[in-house]
């Protein structure tokens, strides 16, 4: 038993290890987007379901010395590919610049290609794990109970790979390290999984299904789909409704893996007269919190909507484990769990962003679990009770849909998330806002279209910048559209290029509900794509200032903010120009990272932080970066000697927890 247990943790702790590691590595060449990270869920859940089918197919179709010799040759070829990879690349799983995207469009299909020729056939070999060793430990004569145990123990080694690797592995390694260190645990594994299958050298026939019922397919693909589903849904909701506070993707995916950790351990953990009770309480609280509108604080809401989560998977995959077949459907009840959850992640990955104008997954994913859950009572009363609450949890979040519609113009969804346009105030004061989720990207009044607002207000770092004397025409680069509200403090001969990496935001920044492009008296310029990829192939600008505007959302595009991305902007800044960086984020502490990088280019730097004085003017942190503080004078700075005493952040090594405002 021993020897299975080491190859199934070592496993799956390889399993969620990669799947951040992966995410990092590719987040900035997608725009640091968070469907990145539900891109990359999607993708680790098909190759999963693809893991299971295989082992589905081995276990059923072959005797067991020929399963050990064609398992052991997929994890052959997967080792191959890792050694192409390491050579190609200089080091295997993290890709080669070669791959990146040229510009924005396709974003995922090309995400899914890109993590297909780096992580697809390790990870495919890996998915297998657990299925396989469970059929190979009934083989060995492990009681039934021992082998789904090892269930637990896989989403326990799950668990530590995932915590692992913000808190272990990434403050410490580089991307180049941290894949040759997997590589190394994939080898691990390979040895383990081979000393696993050395006691099934005989030629006894395969292990087939007995005759009889082939179980509850449907209800095993329901009970799966729905927790990711809700998995995906709450960790969008977290990151851009609630809060953008990074590291929040992790909470919903710990509680997922401990759903599984308590239901498939022992029989004793999961007990439906108290899951079922409490999970109608928190999902008539959240429904009726959604449709009043109304939120808890910060602090409760996040704890809120993490519980809720937990209980529904807990409900969920308790049920499933009631229902778990004997030994001889083994693998095809993983299969069906594995299907299950594929489908749950084509829908919330791949089916509603591109159908749905706005975020409905949530409400969607309470109302399909609830609907599960309530089909698999047996009992016609708990059946009579489930299905009228489940329509008055639904009635009370579409109440939720309407009232949040109250107030938005217009609102659209791509891949770096849902975008709209809303009316606030009234009278004198109305203005249009452009947010994605929480977040205000921009704001223009209706009766005073030509006033700069928020971040970017007159008496802001970047407004006393931009507003000094300078007889000569100015050639600005704007990092990071928004609504174009820099365009206020264009001069006729100016110069104003914006570089957006989002289509959504692109139009709506040049539809008559802003006008800040339209009435600049400066020359404006538009890129789309990525900021860091079309400076790279563009000529030198010569900009006099350059802004970076992309650090206060949800997600921190880190590529934008490394020692590498810095130089880049150097050589397409003229004499004399200033680097600008907006670092108004609520929860990361910026300022002493972009520092840090300047002092390591030799670069002075400066702090301006503004109160808000005029209408809709928001505070704001802005930090220079310049090569004389001569570039300063004329400004009333705030620090002129900010500290940056924190880790120099590289293309190839960057760690947000040093910067967490915690």
């Amino acid at each position: 038993m021993r020897r299975f247990v080491f190859t199934v943790s070592v496993g799956a702790v390889l399993l969620f290890l990669v799947q951040p590691m992966a995410a990092r590595a590719l987040l900035p060449w997608f725009g640091g987007s968070a469907a990145v990270w539900t891109t990359c869920q999607l993708f680790f859940q098909l190759l999963l379901l693809g893991g299971y089918a295989w082992t589905h197919g081995l276990v059923g179709r072959f005797s067991p010395r020929r399963q050990v010799s064609l398992q052991l040759g997929l994890v052959a070829l997967a080792a191959l590919s890792l050694g192409l990879t390491a050579a190609w690349w200089g080091g295997p799983i993290i890709p080669g610049v070669g791959l990146r995207p040229p510009d924005s469009t396709f974003p995922v299909a090309r995400l899914l290609l890109t993590l297909l020729l780096s992580v697809g056939l390790p990870y495919f070999a890996l998915a297998t794990t657990g299925p396989l060793l469970q059929a190979w430990a009934s083989r060995a004569r492990v009681s039934t109970g021992s082998v789904y145990r090892l269930y637990a123990v896989s989403n326990a080694g799950s668990l530590l790979g995932l915590l692992a690797y913000p808190f272990v592995l990434e403050p410490v390694a580089t991307l180049r390290t941290q894949g040759w260190l997997w590589s190394l645990g994939f080898v691990a594994w390979a040895v383990g999984l081979t000393f696993a299958g050395r006691g099934l050298s005989g030629d006894r026939p395969p292990l087939r299904e007995k005759s009889g019922p082939r179980g509850p397919v449907g209800s095993w693909l329901a009970l799966s789909s729905g927790p990711v589903v809700l998995l995906l849904a709450v960790t969008s909701h977290l990151t851009q409704e609630v809060a953008p506070i990074p590291f929040l993707w992790v909470l919903p995916l710990v509680v997922y893996l401990l759903s599984f950790i308590v239901t498939f351990e022992s029989e004793r953990w999961y007990r439906r007269q108290y899951v079922l009770p409490l999970l109608a309480v928190l999902s008539l609280t959240v429904a009726s919190l959604r449709a009043a509108d109304q939120e808890p604080p910060l602090p409760l809401r996040i704890a809120l909507y993490v519980l809720f989560l937990f209980v529904a998977c807990v409900a969920s995959h308790g049920e499933l484990a009631r229902t778990k077949p004997e030994e001889a459907k083994l693998t095809g009840f993983y299969a069906a769990m594995a299907t299950g959850g594929a489908l749950g992640g084509v829908f919330a990955g791949l089916v509603a962003p591109a159908f749905f104008r706005g975020f409905y997954e949530l409400e969607l994913g309470v109302v399909f679990l609830l609907a599960a859950l309530a089909a698999q009572q047996a009992s016609r009363v708990v059946a009579r009770v489930a299905w009228p609450f489940t329509l008055v949890v639904g009635a009370l979040l579409v109440v939720g849909v309407l009232a949040r519609r109250v107030g938005v113009i217009e609102s659209r969804r791509d891949f770096f998330g849902v975008v709209r346009i809303a009316l606030s105030g009234d009278g004198d004061d109305e203005t249009n806002l452009l947010m994605h989720g929480r977040t205000v990207h921009g704001a223009q009044q209706r009766f005073h279209r030509e006033l700069p607002t928020t971040y970017y207000a007159k008496e802001s770092g970047i407004g006393k910048l931009l507003s000094l004397s300078l007889s000569a025409p100015r050639k600005v680069g704007v990092i990071g559209l928004g609504i174009g509200t820099l365009a206020a403090y264009g001069r006729t001969g100016d110069v104003y290029r914006f570089y957006e990496i989002s289509p959504a935001v692109l139009d709506y920044a040049r539809s008559d509900s802003f006008t800040f492009l339209a009435d600049s008296k400066a020359t404006i310029e538009l890129a789309l794509g990525d900021a860091r990829t079309t400076l790279e192939r563009e000529p030198r600008q010569g900009f006099d200032v350059l802004v970076l505007d992309a650090f206060s959302s949800d997600s921190v595009p880190v590529h934008l903010l490394t020692q590498e991305a810095v130089a880049l902007y150097l050589t397409h800044l003229a004499p004399g120009g200033v680097l600008a960086f907006h670092l108004s984020n609520r929860s990361l502490a910026l300022v002493p990272v972009a520092a840090r990088v300047g002092r390591e280019l030799g670069l002075e730097s400066a702090v301006i932080l503004s109160q808000a004085k005029s209408n809709w003017a928001l505070p704001a942190r802005w930090l220079l970066l310049a090569r004389s503080t001569d570039s300063f004078a004329g400004l009333e700075l705030t620090d002129a000697h900010p500290p940056s005493d924190v880790p120099l952040w590289t293309d190839d090594f960057s760690s947000l927890w040093p910067a967490v405002r915690w």
